[in-house]
C-alpha cells in the first residue's frame, strides 16, 4: 500500500488488488470516501457470470467468460451504491487522450480499460493480448500519466503514447478509449439493498438465460465440448483447446475459480451484513465450487502433459465442468430461495 497525491492535492490510496476492475472499482469509492471491499464490488455489481463464446477468439481460440462483460462490474456497482458516474468510448484517440486531460484537470482520478499487452510498463512475462485490463490514472505528469495498476505493488509512470495505444490497439474487444469515473456518490449507500440487487441479477444471469452457451447451460455446453473434443479435433489439437480453457479458469482477469473465491468471500461478508446463517453455508459451499474448477485444471494439466494418470482423460475432466454446473445450478436456487427471505 503506497499513498500519493492526485491532480486535486487529495491523498490517493493505492492498494495491490485481486482482480483489476473490482480492484479499481473499490479505489474509486474509497478515494470519495466509501470504503467498499473488491468482493462487495463483485457481488453488488454481479460480476459472477459465465459464457462459452465459439464465435469469439483469442488467441484463435475460443473464449470462455467467467465474470460479466468488462467495465459491467463498475456500472451496475456504481448504480446500485447511488453515484453519479460516466463512462466513455471514443472513436478518436487523440480526442480519447484530451478528454483525459480535461478530467483529470478538474481534479477526478479516472479508470480506465487497456490492453495489457501494450502497457509499456508491463515486464515481457506478464503481456498478453487482453483488452479488459483495468488502471486508475491519477494525474499528468510531464510526458505521461501516473498510473495505479492494481496488479503490481507500487504507482508507475506511463507515456502517453504507450497509455494511448495501450486504449486504442484494434482487434477483438478493442476498448476503444473506454474511460469511467464517479462525479458525485452516495456518502451513506444502502449496503443491504444493493447486495439484494446484485444477488437477484447474479441469479438471473445464471439461471434464467434461454441460450445455451450462457450460465449453468453454458457450463454444460463447454463439458460436452471438451469430453467430445479429442473425437473432433484430434488429441494435440484438442490439448491446446484444453490448455486455452485452463487459462480462462485459472490466469484471465482472476480466473473462473478465482472469481467463485471472490463471490464466496462477498456471501461471507453479507451474511454478517444480514446475520444470516444462510449465506455463511452459501459462502462454504461457493468456496467448493472454487475448489472443483481448480480439481479440472489440476487433471487437464495431467492430460495436456501426458502425466499418464488413468484417472485423466477428457470424459474425466468434461465430467469435473458438468459437476461444477450441477453444482453452481443448485447454489444459485438455494441462494435465489435465501434473497426472498432477506430484508433490505
Amino acid at each position: 500500500m503506497t499513498t500519493e497525491l492526485a491532480a486535486n492535492g487529495k491523498p490517493f490510496v493505492h492498494n495491490h488488488g485481486a482482480h483489476c476492475e473490482t480492484a479499481v472499482t473499490s479505489a474509486l469509492f474509497r478515494h470519495h470516501g466509501v470504503n467498499v471491499s473488491e468482493p462487495m464490488v463483485f457481488g453488488i455489481g454481479g460480476g459472477i457470470f459465465f459464457g462459452y463464446l465459439p464465435f469469439l477468439k483469442l488467441t484463435h481460440l475460443p473464449i470462455s467468460a467467467f465474470r460479466g462483460k468488462p467495465g459491467s462490474v463498475f456500472r451496475k456497482a456504481a448504480k446500485r451504491l447511488g453515484a453519479d458516474f460516466v463512462t466513455k468510448k471514443f472513436r478518436d484517440p487523440k480526442k480519447g487522450t484530451e478528454e483525459l486531460r480535461r478530467v483529470l484537470k478538474t481534479g477526478q482520478i479516472v479508470g480506465l480499460a487497456t490492453n495489457l499487452y501494450w502497457l509499456p510498463y508491463m515486464s515481457e512475462r506478464h503481456r498478453w493480448n487482453f483488452s479488459g485490463h483495468n488502471i486508475i490514472v491519477v494525474r499528468e505528469i510531464e510526458n505521461g500519466f501516473r498510473v495505479s495498476d492494481p496488479t503490481i505493488g507500487d504507482m508507475v509512470d506511463c507515456t502517453v503514447e504507450g497509455l494511448e495505444q495501450a486504449r486504442f490497439v484494434p482487434g477483438p474487444l478493442n476498448p476503444r478509449g473506454y474511460m469511467y469515473y464517479n462525479k458525485t456518490i452516495n456518502h451513506h449507500p444502502d449496503l443491504r439493498q444493493a447486495c439484494i440487487k446484485g444477488m437477484k441479477d447474479t441469479c438471473n444471469l445464471m439461471l434464467r438465460i434461454p441460450l445455451p452457451i450462457f450460465g449453468v447451460r453454458g457450463i454444460r455446453f463447454l463439458a460436452k465440448k471438451v469430453m467430445q473434443s479429442p473425437d473432433k479435433l484430434g488429441f494435440q489439437e484438442a490439448c491446446r483447446h484444453l490448455a486455452g480453457t485452463v487459462r480462462w479458469v485459472e490466469e484471465t482477469g482472476t480466473g473462473g475459480a478465482g472469481f467463485r473465491y471472490m463471490y464466496a468471500a462477498f456471501i461471507q461478508e453479507a451474511s454478517e451484513l444480514f446475520g444470516s446463517e444462510d449465506l455463511v453455508r452459501l459462502s462454504r459451499d461457493m468456496t467448493a465450487i472454487g475448489d472443483t474448477w481448480r480439481e479440472f485444471s489440476v487433471m487437464s494439466a495431467r492430460i495436456i502433459k501426458k502425466r499418464n494418470r488413468p484417472e485423466a482423460t477428457f470424459a474425466n475432466a468434461g465430467g469435473l465442468i458438468l459437476k461444477c454446473a450441477d453444482l453452481e445450478e443448485a447454489f444459485f436456487r438455494d441462494l435465489q430461495k435465501v434473497v426472498k427471505k432477506l430484508k433490505a
